[in-house]
């Protein structure tokens, strides 16, 4: 009897653990997708990242969503691009200063921001305004050649390295037999740029290539996401008159 009692607890036992290890998944499942309202599959961020970012799309993008949809208007950038960088940059930090010295919610370094005549880096408006103008300017730098989506890609990659390093990447990636108008060549190339062999004959010399790569994957992934909860936003009724 005391035997199968035993048993049992121990089958009961089994049971609940698989229960728990059923339910766990599907519990995290729905905390990230935030109400499904973000399908999680094939996403390229940890889930804990997911998570914070949906957060702070609820507390902190609404304060500047205008500002930044103002800024479309005004250069042509997707606000879901320049949203989705400035999340990058600051998580929409409009104090945040780094230990190299940009600052603000698009991190302007001093001189992007003079050239752009921007004295506040802090500012959001400005911030945002001054980041927009300057992936503009550095999307219309870009060659020809290189077509859409790739050229925003290589764009966003010199936003982060600077368009000298870019420059450097293309030019390796045509030493190397690849394709320089191809940002999946590229995001091959560019981390050659802080190995010796390769950056000592080139005109930018050393770079962390292996940055603008992380770079421009994590804003295409937060702009996914973004993309997908502006899309289920309920479209205004049109008023008849």
């Amino acid at each position: 009897m005391k035997y199968l009692v035993k048993q049992m607890c121990l089958v009961l036992l089994l049971l609940g653990t698989l229960l728990m290890l059923w339910e766990i998944p599907h519990y995290q499942q729905n905390a990230m997708s935030h109400s499904e309202l973000v399908p999680i599959i094939g996403n390229k961020l940890p889930s804990y990242e997911i998570q914070t970012f949906l957060r702070h799309i609820e507390t902190r993008l609404p304060y500047y969503r205008e500002e930044f949809e103002q800024a479309e208007k005004s250069t042509g950038v997707p606000w879901t691009l320049l949203a989705s960088v400035a999340y990058q940059e600051s998580k929409w930090n409009r104090h945040a200063v780094s230990p190299t010295g940009v600052r603000g919610l698009m991190m302007l370094t001093r001189s992007t921001a003079s050239d752009l005549g921007i004295q506040n880096r802090l500012d959001p408006a400005k911030s945002i305004s001054g980041g927009a103008r300057y992936l503009s300017y550095l999307h219309k730098r870009v060659p020809s050649e290189i077509r859409m989506p790739d050229r925003m890609f290589v764009a966003l990659a010199a936003y982060n390295v600077g368009f000298g390093h870019m420059k450097d990447a293309r030019l390796l990636a045509e030493q190397l037999g690849k394709d320089s108008s191809k940002w999946e060549d590229l995001k091959e190339v560019l981390p050659l740029l802080s190995k010796k062999e390769y950056y000592q004959t080139l005109p930018h010399r050393y770079a962390r290539g292996w940055e603008p790569v992380q770079y421009v994957k994590r804003i295409r992934a937060y702009r996914k996401i973004l993309q997908q909860i502006i899309d289920r936003e309920p479209k205004p009724s049109k008023v008849e008159v």
